[in-house]
């Protein structure tokens, strides 16, 4: 019993750090895309992701047969929770990703302009995508330092987004006013972003997630 017990939490824990591989993966061919104006590489990211809601209904399934079947304790209850919510994260990370991958298309076919906002908007990416890369390391991890210091780096990371955002917002302002024909596509690009924004939230509730399995205490996101 226990040894299957082992196996059917393993099998849980690698199924949860392959789906947070794969939002890594679509969040940095969003990032090239958006880069570089490749549409192929924006109907990639949308493509890895295009299961995430199936994938996360077989993970809860199988944590719940888990606590059905096993009634673990302790760490290990505090182990099958974090998964379930880990997963719950990973999810709605997905939809933003193929959310903006999409919209990436619409701005390459499109006439947008976003040079005056590129700039920014690539460091806000690049912090957002520090971010989640500490999220999916701390899926991996067990030690608590490397915990804590993943922790720190996501916050640093969201910090930067929160900060990088308002410059963005402040200059999407100004480009309405020099563009209002462009208005809407302004405003759904600063939706856009906003959607990622939370990315780097999401990515540090992963963090205190993966270091509650470890450390316990009182979960509070």
């Amino acid at each position: 019993m226990l040894d299957n017990y082992e196996k059917i939490l393993e099998k849980s824990k690698s199924r949860v750090l392959v789906l947070a591989q794969d939002v890594l993966k679509a969040y940095e061919l969003a990032f090239e895309a958006f880069k570089e104006g490749d549409i192929q590489k924006a109907n990639e990211a949308r493509d890895i992701l295009k299961d995430a809601h199936g994938r996360n209904s077989k993970i809860d399934n199988e944590i719940l047969k888990t606590l059905a079947l096993f009634s673990p304790e302790a760490k290990d209850l505090r182990i099958v929770i974090a998964h379930l919510k880990i997963t719950s994260e990973l999810t709605r990370m997905a939809d933003y990703i193929r959310s903006y991958a999409k919209s990436i298309k619409m701005q390459i076919s499109g006439e947008f302009p976003i040079e005056g906002l590129k700039e920014d908007t690539i460091s806000f990416q690049n912090s957002t995508y520090k971010s989640l890369e500490a999220a999916v390391k701390s899926i991996e991890l067990a030690s608590e330092e490397a915990l804590e210091s993943l922790y720190r780096k996501a916050n640093v990371e969201e910090s930067k987004c929160d900060d990088i955002l308002s410059v963005i917002e402040q200059n999407i302002i100004q480009e309405i006013c020099n563009l209002p024909e462009q208005a809407g596509d302004f405003i759904t690009f600063l939706k856009s972003m906003r959607k990622m924004e939370r990315i780097s939230d999401r990515s540090v509730n992963i963090v205190k997630l993966a270091y509650f399995a470890q450390k316990g205490g009182k979960l509070k996101l």
